[in-house]
């Protein structure tokens, strides 16, 4: 109620009508109110207050940040003072999304004030207690921001830092996009996951949670998509820190109850379509945080594809912001370390310099021409770290979506062998250009739509439903066309032409002791997906939109629940068993024929007129345009029958140069 709010913050010199008083209001009105309490309780203007000169920190020290007790609505006040890590001091980590920055807005520090971000503001202002003070430890304040020599000397210890604070508090913002709703769902979803295996949960559970057009799924989609996920900082901080607890308004919970709530939703196939994208953000960081605990450190280059979607202001970050968790030998090698003296462009060479001095093309695997330039000028065969990208390497493990099984255990690591086990030598020249020895194979004559789904089963209602099958249909209407599998025509290397086109769709994750498509258990779904096209075209024009509870989304979920109770069958269980995570490994790639009639997957920047060619040390064929007298990388690929070594390099290499 308005009248309890305005008590709680002491709001004596806004005037409200009394019309107002006593109901409810909606959060927009209670933002706006907080605005008005954030400028009228604020302490003098930035501009009549010295700015804060932070005092030197010795080698091993760290600044706390002693928040003072305030009542909401008040300026934040606080100190700092340096302290010796060694010394073990009290402390909580604050771990936030910067935010846009606001020249009016800043903490202050007796008659010196320090800006900060809006978020950053907002953060202080929930956790502060009204009673006594806080010790925190939050880098926008607690790092000389202007110092470029005291920034990476701290970003070197970051990792300690979170690691021997008492908690990690994340600020996910302020409450919002019924954010309340979703915070309980969290809890129902996290005390039903407790003690239970999802292909053990009893009949009763399906009807046991809200059903999948229900708000809260949306409102649990929308946390997920909160910008705190995709910062590249929080993986380290999440990682390290020994407990960590979220804060959402006034909701609180912890990180065990997140990550239950979220395999469970995943596992049920409950989730809603919106918040696909961020589920794979929330799974990666679980998955990397377990492994971390587990004391795993995988190399650099593994830990940076992993977290290739998320986002940093400043483009180093993605790399410095990830240091810590890979393996301390591997970082060193590649005398990588966070210096902001270097540039973003500096960085990034040096670590594909580094991955290709090791005698293979592993490099390549986020390397290539984009299709929206970041604005960085990088050579085609370094890659741009800053891009924000979930596209998996091609021999990447099939677990995709972690916990997933694949459709055959022995697809599970593909073993490609394209250069028949030989080592790159490569040649860098002054200008960035680099030399490998190679053979171009085909021209692409044809080049398909690019694949976008990822996640079938997200789906909250049946609109959601068609529009995920229309989507999926039409790109396998348009791959099959490039593919020509319609005639009888025999593939380059002797077999049928749709066999080739089915280990080409899972990206060779078919068992070799299958003798044609027609054995894989996954093509009759294949054949009844195809089968739908013409119902679904039909259908979608005048299918209603709507998401709410209307008699066919009820009856949508309620079939969902007759074939969980009488088959045992969760919609996780039923997407797996036609779309397994294996099909996902095309997502974000094209179909491509060549000129020979070769076919294969290619990177989403694919042109007709580019080649594939096959470099020593690669295990994968590359994708390469023509430019002047050299070559630019498109990006790896998988070309069906030169994936293990049948191209024969010997003798035939010649000399690639690539810009």
């Amino acid at each position: 109620m308005l009248r309890v709010w305005v008590q709680s913050c002491h709001i004596d010199n806004i005037p409200l009508p009394n019309k107002q008083l006593g109901r409810r209001i909606s959060s927009q009105q209670i933002f706006g109110l907080k605005s008005i309490v954030g400028s009228t309780h604020q302490s003098p203007a930035i501009s009549q207050r010295r700015s804060y000169q932070y005092a030197p920190l010795r080698t091993g020290e760290i600044r706390l940040l002693e928040l003072k007790a305030g009542r909401c609505g008040n300026a934040v006040h606080c100190t700092l003072r340096n302290v010796a890590l060694n010394d073990k001091p009290t402390y909580e980590s604050l771990s936030y999304c910067w935010g846009k920055e606001r020249g009016d807005d800043a903490v202050y520090c007796g008659n010196e004030s320090i800006p900060v971000t809006r978020n950053l503001l907002g953060a202080l202002q929930h956790l502060r207690r009204e009673d006594r003070s806080r010790t925190l430890w939050a880098d926008a304040l607690s790092i000389d921001q202007r110092n470029v020599k005291e920034r990476g000397q701290q970003v070197g210890m970051m990792r300690d830092i979170f690691r021997y604070g008492e908690r990690t508090v994340v600020w996910l913002g302020p409450a919002g996009q019924d954010s309340p709703r979703a915070v309980q769902l969290i809890r129902q979803l996290a005390d039903a996951s407790q003690g239970q295996e999802t292909s053990a949960l009893p009949a009763k559970l399906a009807a046991s949670h809200p059903p999948l057009y229900d708000p809260a799924w949306g409102a649990l989609a929308s946390l997920l998509k909160r910008p705190w996920w995709h910062r590249a900082w929080i993986v380290q901080e999440a990682t390290v820190s020994s407990r960590v607890v979220f804060r959402c308004g006034g909701e609180t919970f912890s990180w065990d109850d997140i990550e239950r709530a979220v395999r469970h939703a995943v596992n049920l196939g409950f989730f809603v379509a919106s918040g696909g994208s961020a589920t794979f953000q929330a799974l990666s960081l679980f998955q990397t945080r377990k492994s971390f605990q587990n004391a795993q450190r995988p190399p650099l280059h593994d830990v940076l594809l992993q977290h290739r979607s998320s986002l940093a202001t400043d483009a180093r970050d993605k790399v410095f912001g990830l240091l810590s968790l890979a393996d301390e030998e591997d970082v060193a090698a590649m005398n990588i370390q966070a210096d902001y003296n270097r540039s973003s462009v500096e960085l990034f060479t040096s670590i594909s310099r580094s991955l290709l001095a090791s005698g293979n093309l592993g490099a390549f695997k986020a390397a290539g021409v984009r299709i929206k330039p970041s604005g960085l000028i990088l050579p085609s065969w370094v890659s741009d770290w800053s891009v924000s990208d979930s596209t998996v390497a091609l021999d990447t493990p099939v677990s995709l979506d972690y916990d997933e099984k694949p459709s055959h255990n022995t697809g599970m690591t593909p073993h490609f062998d394209a250069s028949s086990s030989t080592t790159c030598q490569p040649v860098f020249t002054k200008n960035d250009t680099l030399k490998l020895q190679g053979i171009p194979i085909d021209q692409i004559e044809a080049v398909g739509v690019l694949s976008r789904t990822r996640y079938l089963r997200h789906v909250s209602h049946m609109f959601e439903l068609f529009v995920q099958c229309h989507d999926i249909l039409e790109q396998l209407d348009n791959w099959e066309e490039i593919a020509r599998i319609r005639t009888n025509k025999l593939y380059p290397t002797g077999e049928r032409l749709r066999d080739a086109y089915w280990s080409t769709l899972y990206a060779g994750r078919v068992p070799p002791y299958l003798r044609s498509e027609h054995h894989d258990s996954r093509y009759k779904y294949y054949i009844l997906v195809r089968m739908l096209r013409a119902i679904v075209r039909g259908t979608i024009p005048w299918f209603p939109r709507s998401t709410g509870k209307t008699w066919y989304n009820r009856f949508f979920f309620a079939s969902l629940q007759i074939a969980w109770r009488v088959l045992g069958l969760t919609p996780s269980k039923i997407q797996g068993i036609g779309f397994p995570p294996e099909s996902r490994l095309p997502n974000g790639r094209r179909m491509v024929r060549t000129k020979k009639g070769y076919i294969g997957l290619a990177p989403r920047g694919t042109r007709e007129g580019d080649w594939v060619v096959v470099c020593e040390g690669g295990r994968v064929p590359l994708v390469v345009r023509r430019e002047g007298k050299g070559w630019v990388l498109v990006g790896e690929g998988y070309v069906h029958g030169i994936m293990g070594g049948e191209a024969g390099l010997g003798e035939r290499c010649e000399d690639l140069w690539f810009k």
